[in-house]
């Protein structure tokens, strides 16, 4: 598993019935999906609708374990609406008090980018692309861009690429956030290798602009090294 910025599983029972089902009954309700999710996921669910942030933070706990044992993958539906919940606090879910925004909570969110990245699929990518382009917080965008990196590209690698190389170009010239340029190159660099070196030119002018740009030394020393390796290719 990759860097920390950072029960035991109950199957509940499946309710028998004997009788035929006709096709307007065979529909799912609400109740029937929270039924068939395990105890594990139900108890997340609880902390994740808690308004407080220590709760939340708890049912990110509990997922990063499940991820961890395998219990959680891309497959885990039920675990992936969860993380889109948590990471739109404050931002696509807003709680206000007489106006003021009461659940703004960029680590809850940038959590769940780390999380949504260790998981992958594609509802996960669509998330981290969601969270990327639109969340107002540096370290919450910069963990859903290295995240990018980490889940398959499919046949969104091109439009990966162009969102990390957009944001590139926004960066501020004068103060630019150097832990956003080390996730951008990081991501860009793994979606090389995925495509065995084969990324848009807009690739190489955005690796150029950090290289250049004014970025403490480690930034650069890593766009310069990742733009050498694509030579090899």
């Amino acid at each position: 598993m990759r860097k920390k910025l950072t029960l035991f599983l109950l199957v509940v029972p499946t309710l028998l019935c004997s009788q035929t089902l006709s096709p307007k009954t065979t529909q799912k309700t609400v109740e029937d999906v929270y039924l068939q999710s395990t105890v594990e996921v139900q108890v997340v669910r609880s902390l994740a609708n808690e308004p407080g942030r220590t709760e939340k933070v708890k049912a990110l706990d509990y997922i990063a374990k499940m991820v961890e044992t395998g219990k959680a993958t891309d497959k885990s539906i039920d675990v992936v609406a969860l993380l889109e919940q948590l990471g739109g606090e404050g931002t696509t879910i807003e709680v206000r008090t007489r106006g003021r925004l009461v659940n703004d909570y960029p680590d809850v969110r940038r959590l769940s980018a780390e999380l949504l990245g260790q998981i992958g699929g594609d509802k996960a990518r669509e998330i981290l692309l969601e969270m990327a382009l639109n969340d107002p917080e540096p370290m919450v965008v910069s963990e859903a861009v290295y995240s990018l990196g980490l889940v398959e590209s499919g046949d969104q690698g091109a439009r990966i690429e162009s969102v990390i190389t957009s944001l590139i170009k926004a960066q501020d010239a004068i103060r630019p956030d150097s832990n956003f340029a080390f996730a951008a190159v990081s991501c860009l660099e793994m979606l090389g290798r995925k495509n065995s070196g084969k990324v848009s030119p807009e690739v190489f002018a955005a690796l150029i602009r950090i290289q250049n740009g004014n970025y403490i030394t480690p930034v650069r020393k890593k766009a310069e090294a990742v733009l050498s390796g694509f030579a090899k290719y």
